[in-house]
């Protein structure tokens, strides 16, 4: 991941760690004064941030300037959860194809994601910073592939994946230890090359992050 280095970039982490916590509802109103005195910070870098969140489909901002969190159904996770699959799955073969980045830096940054997420969802265990964990690993499988538009397309269908999975299915009910194995797992496939077991795994975690979402209808 690129490293954050304006305020704007720092705010739209912040707004989505945010969403993840479950402080903002499906089709709430937000205001740019209210975002402001919230993360302490002037209007600017607000705005800034707001346009890049509406950009990944995360918030929406109407023409008369009105800001929302969207509203996603189940059909929706179910469909966002498709188009992950697919974008990852295409992402992985290019990448153990060797069309992508370095192969050793990769793998050495997802082996550390996992062994954090493992921690993670031990004693000192915290859903949130899991949580945020989780998006970084799934983003940097995306961006290993080298295919910039790809990555853009992932990021647009991440943001809706992102406010309608963890609205509809507070951070309490998910599971975070499956999570932490499939991500194990799946770095030790790309280590022994095998490409037939990835897109396996990404079946099983997406069926895992839906199905908590379709039991709570």
């Amino acid at each position: 991941m690129k490293v954050k280095n304006s305020l704007d970039e720092i705010l739209y982490e912040h707004i989505v760690e945010s969403l993840i916590n479950g402080d903002y509802e499906m089709g709430q109103n937000l205001t740019l004064d209210e975002l402001a005195h919230r993360f302490e910070v002037s209007r600017t870098p607000v705005v800034q941030a707001v346009k890049l969140l509406a950009n990944d489909g995360i918030l929406q901002i109407m023409g008369n300037g009105r800001i929302y969190v969207p509203e996603y159904d189940q059909e929706h996770v179910r469909q966002m959860c498709e188009v992950r699959q697919m974008v990852e799955g295409h992402a992985l073969e290019r990448f153990m194809s060797g069309l992508g980045l370095s192969a050793e830096t990769v793998l050495a940054q997802l082996n550390r994601y996992s062994e954090e997420g493992v921690r993670l969802t031990g004693s000192s265990f915290s859903p949130k910073e899991f949580a945020m964990l989780d998006r970084r690993f799934h983003r940097l499988l995306v961006e290993a592939s080298g295919n910039r538009i790809l990555l853009e397309t992932y990021d647009r269908v991440q943001g809706r994946f992102l406010v309608s999975n963890y609205l509809l299915c507070p951070l309490r009910l998910r599971d975070f230890s499956g999570t932490a194995r499939d991500h194990v797992r799946l770095v030790e496939s790309i280590r022994s090359g095998d490409i037939h077991e990835g897109p396996a795994l990404f079946t099983a975690a997406y069926r895992r992050c839906a199905s908590p979402v379709v039991r709570m209808g």
